[in-house]
């Protein structure tokens, strides 16, 4: 595309480019001085680009128009690194970074203040997973907590669905919660199926914080998952991709496509 390299420049460097069209050098022809000044070794690529919308019909004017318009919108997008990072978590490599899932699940949680979703499979030694999250609980008393967990038949387990879903709430507050408070609990009741066929699991692995930042990652909720494993997941801090991964679950729940597990 011609006109890609716009898109490509420092927004310091669209900036000087509008002045130079408006009112400059550039006002009154292209010449090469001006444009290595303004961008440099992208010069050349800049020049075809003003060129082609010379050749479309627009004044220098206009051009200067589109380059503020293309600076105004580079304004309102974020930098890759204040959107998504990595968390990889496992055996250190020479020259890649790698995190503790746990020690970030837990500054995540420290960061809430009116809601936490929590969506996992595997639960194990939830006491010491779940730590941080009850104790934020007990600290905000209008933090509402909900949990999306994987609760399943097991091949041989020829009991009612009902006692199945009974079984992991008693289990899950005797051994996996150690907080005053209970959080809400919601299950894909599939999973329950007698038939195998027709089985799935809640297989996704996340955590929202307020509608603003999750983290998306491979581990699953135990302290092996969390501390020893590889592991790799990404953070994602644009609100709007976050809502959507909310509003997916809350859509579910609200359907009745996950059900509720009392826990008291």
């Amino acid at each position: 595309m011609n006109t890609k390299v716009l898109n490509e420049l420092s927004r310091q460097s669209l900036r000087a480019l509008a002045a130079s069209l408006r009112d400059g050098p550039l006002s009154s022809g292209l010449t090469r001085y001006p444009l290595q000044q303004i961008s440099g070794s992208r010069a050349s690529e800049l020049e075809k680009c003003l060129k082609f919308l010379a050749e479309a019909g627009m004044t220098s004017s206009q051009v200067a128009l589109l380059v503020e318009a293309v600076e105004d919108a580079t304004a309102d997008t974020p930098n890759l690194s204040d959107v998504v990072d990595l968390v990889l978590s496992g055996p250190e490599v020479a020259g890649v970074p790698t995190s503790d899932t746990l020690a970030i699940l837990r500054r995540l949680i420290d960061e809430a203040t009116s809601e936490v979703l929590l969506v996992g499979y595997a639960v194990h030694q939830g006491k010491q997973v779940f730590g941080r999250l009850a104790a934020r609980m007990d600290e905000k008393p209008e933090l509402r907590v909900w949990l999306c967990l994987d609760i399943s038949r097991k091949q041989t387990d020829t009991s009612l669905s009902q006692e199945i879903v009974r079984r992991f709430a008693h289990d899950f507050r005797g051994k996996h919660w150690p907080g005053k408070r209970l959080p809400e609990l919601y299950f894909d009741p599939r999973s329950l199926s007698e038939n195998r066929d027709k089985r799935s699991s809640l297989h996704a692995k996340c955590i929202a914080i307020d509608r603003r930042v999750a983290l998306i990652t491979s581990a699953n909720f135990t302290e092996a998952a969390q501390q020893r494993n590889i592991e790799a997941g990404v953070i994602v801090k644009y609100p709007l991709l976050v809502e959507r991964l909310v509003g997916y679950f809350e859509g579910l729940q609200t359907s009745g496509q996950l059900v509720g597990c009392s826990l008291k």
